[in-house]
């Protein structure tokens, strides 16, 4: 009879605003949670590419298939620098230094397009008032890198100064850089591999948020859905009071 006593002491009185409030919180707060779950699964899937493609072996340049998936291909190409054409991609941050990434022009001697050179990151005055120098690469060389695709739409050149080398940039765009220099280029960049003629400090991350962290944020999302619900019980019923043992 306890049992039944509690039951009928039971009462729900619709809050309208609270209930609206947390009804207009709570389908927000379930998609970000499965939109955070999509990331971490993107994230798995890139690892898993970069570690299979990082087994397979480098193909020559002009072999490769621009219509198909390049991404972290691993590359080989022979040619030479044109040694004064380097871009700076700028604001990259190595172990909390300010710098660029160096990317320097290349010139296959088996291939018709430029290719743009990813050397990896060097240092900039913290200042900003002069430039790194940068060592001129003269001899044939033969390389062998990874094609970066970047992810999502390639994002315009911002606006800098064209006369002089080398060209800080504030992200990358092979279609002005292509105009620029009067000769196609190759849509992709080749990151250096570890030991190559020219390369500078590695710092390419697969990805920069790993997947564990995506699906901790994703139960940080769903918790919070979680409790907007327990909100709208408690703000709708007597429940809280029955559970302290406050009600009659």
């Amino acid at each position: 009879m306890p049992e039944l006593a509690v039951k009928k002491a039971l009462r729900f009185t619709p809050d309208i605003k609270t209930t609206l409030l947390a009804l207009l919180l709570l389908p927000g707060l379930i998609a970000l949670g499965f939109w955070q779950l999509d990331r971490a699964e993107q994230k798995r899937a890139l690892n898993t590419l970069f570690e299979q493609k990082q087994r397979s072996p480098a193909l020559p340049l002009q072999s490769l298939d621009i219509n198909a998936d390049l991404r972290y291909q691993p590359v080989t190409l022979s040619g030479y620098f044109i040694s004064d054409k380097h871009y700076l991609l700028d604001n990259k941050i190595y172990q909390g230094r300010v710098g660029y990434e160096l990317i320097s022009v290349f010139k296959p001697t088996e291939y018709q397009s430029l290719v743009l050179i990813n050397r990896g990151w060097i240092a900039g005055d913290p200042a900003r008032q002069k430039l790194p120098k940068i060592e001129p690469l003269t001899e044939p060389l033969q390389l062998k890198g990874e094609v970066y695709v970047p992810l999502g739409e390639m994002i315009v050149l911002a606006k800098t100064a064209e006369k002089d080398w080398p060209r800080v940039i504030q992200q990358l765009d092979t279609k002005r850089i292509s105009n620029q220099l009067q000769h196609p280029v190759f849509p992709y960049t080749i990151r250096l591999s570890e030991g190559q003629p020219g390369v500078k400090q590695r710092n390419w991350p697969v990805v920069n948020i790993q997947p564990a962290k995506h699906t901790g944020y994703a139960v940080q999302w769903f918790a919070m859905a979680v409790t907007v619900i327990i909100i709208i019980i408690l703000a709708n019923s007597n429940i809280w009071s029955l559970l302290r043992g406050k009600e009659p």
